[in-house]
């Protein structure tokens, strides 16, 4: 779970930097980073630049705030929005503003990402849910082939390949995993090669139904509103690997 976080779900903010507004508000003129690390664990950096956000595997030199967990259980309640799971600021803690602006980030990303009422009511909120669902469901992939049991061996018998998942007629929403790679690399935007086998929701609204189990899938393939082409083995196979985050991102 701990993984899912620093490497699936923390990616997002890059997304919703770019695309909500109340976001691209909160982070104003901000340049900095933070820096969110395991004792003897994994690591992940976000930076702040003139209203966009990146994010780095691994802690950056030179970051502006280092907050540091004592395990995967603490950080997990950290993101699970446990007050009593505070981070140990062991670099820049005096840093109170980005601090609070960091964590009315958090709190945008989790609105949207849990499909609060507010956020679902109108397109672009669906819109938005729909894009970081499908960053969160594609980049948690590497995570959970690498540490989850039942998705390791349904992986076993999963063909090799890169597959690439898109939101057609949205700018940038391609998400990626080349199953069989030395690191089972995943990755959001352009694909390295050219794709094994490519899944493509022809609408927002397809993917928004899709993400949230909404909509019969099958029937949505067999009416053309999820289009499938390449080696259909691949995809079966990372469809059910990717249900299995549900297991720890249970909203």
């Amino acid at each position: 779970m701990s993984r899912l976080y620093l490497s699936a779900v923390l990616p997002c903010l890059t997304a919703l930097a770019a695309h909500d507004p109340q976001a691209h508000e909160i982070l104003g003129e901000a340049r900095a980073s933070i820096v969110l690390r395991i004792i003897a664990g994994p690591a992940a950096t976000v930076r702040f630049r003139d209203g966009e956000v990146a994010w780095q595997d691994g802690t950056a030199t030179g970051a502006s705030v280092v907050l540091l967990f004592l395990g995967d259980r603490h950080l997990n309640a950290f993101f699970s929005g446990n007050k009593w799971a505070v981070p140990l600021p062991i670099w820049g803690g005096w840093r109170v503003a980005l601090l609070a602006r960091f964590s009315r980030l958090a709190a945008r990303l989790e609105a949207i990402m849990d499909g609060h009422p507010e956020v679902l009511a109108d397109v672009a909120g669906r819109r938005l849910h729909a894009r970081l669902s499908l960053i969160a469901a594609g980049l948690g992939l590497h995570s959970l082939a690498a540490g989850d049991a039942t998705a390791r061996e349904a992986l076993r018998h999963v063909p090799h390949g890169l597959a690439s998942f898109t939101i057609a007629g949205e700018h940038n929403a391609t998400v990626w995993f080349d199953h069989g790679s030395t690191d089972c690399v995943a990755g959001w935007g352009p694909p390295p090669r050219p794709s094994d086998v490519s899944i493509i929701f022809v609408d927002a609204d397809t993917a928004y139904g899709a993400m949230r189990e909404e909509i019969d899938t099958l029937a949505a393939v067999g009416a053309g509103r999820i289009k499938v082409d390449g080696l259909v083995p691949l995809a079966d196979g990372l469809n059910f690997v990717m249900e299995r985050l549900g297991v720890y991102l249970q909203n």
